[in-house]
């Protein structure tokens, strides 16, 4: 826990030097790979703000914090094995209560658009979708749910992983080259701090209502049922 607030008040007041300690950058690496891992392939980790950490990485880079080439190494990786839990748990776990309860809390909106992705452009669809929220949690376990084989679905799977981080954490790099940005450093490295909190705040409080509302109408169905046993 002690290096966990050393590295949020490192980033708090923009300390570099500490965050480049290999002491201290092994658990960044680690924090940060974990997070795309779950926000790639875990549906109630979906909310998670795999973007804005991505661009805070490339932000990191640009201050010498991390090396680019380690940095897109680890976190294709975890792009890619994030991916590949969510086509497992479509091709195994599907049928499963707790992965079925996981679906229904995904937003119909988003999961409609998966699907009309996924049906039009079969395991393209990886390729786009990896850069949709929510969308790049559901595509790969529709592409589970489906007949295609694991080969193809890899091939797709670890492009995508490998295009996402690069362009995202290109551009989170090349933002902090601007000369305005540069002027500006203490405060975008603040909005890029706080960014993340904010989504991350926002899909747990949408997570607790989205699961107190499947209780209530499971709770209500049930009293329903109870009802009309009490009838006859």
């Amino acid at each position: 826990m002690s290096s966990l607030s050393e590295i949020v008040s490192a980033l708090w007041s923009h300390d570099f030097a500490t965050l480049s300690n290999p002491e201290v950058l092994w658990l960044v690496y680690a924090i940060l790979f974990t997070v795309i891992v779950l926000e790639n392939g875990i549906l109630p980790t979906a909310f998670l703000p795999g973007d804005t950490l991505l661009i805070l990485s490339g932000a990191l880079i640009a201050k010498g914090v991390m090396d680019f080439l380690p940095t897109l190494a680890i976190l294709t990786a975890a792009a890619g094995i994030g991916s590949w839990l969510g086509f497992v748990q479509g091709r195994w776990l599907s049928d499963t209560k707790t992965v079925r309860r996981w679906m229904t809390q995904i937003p119909k909106n988003y999961h409609q658009k998966a699907e009309v992705l996924f049906n039009r452009h079969g395991l393209y669809a990886l390729l786009i979708g990896r850069f949709l929220g929510f969308v790049r949690t559901l595509l790969p376990m529709l592409a589970g749910l489906s007949s295609l084989p694991n080969r193809r679905f890899q091939f797709f799977n670890w492009l995508s992983g490998f295009l996402w981080v690069a362009i995202i954490t290109t551009f989170g790099y090349v933002l902090n080259q601007i000369p305005f940005v540069k002027a500006h450093e203490k405060t975008v490295m603040t909005a890029l701090l706080l960014i993340p909190v904010f989504f991350l705040i926002v899909g747990i409080v949408a997570s607790l209502y989205l699961l107190i509302r499947h209780y209530r109408r499971r709770r209500a169905l049930l009293n329903r049922r109870r009802h009309r046993v009490h009838k006859k």
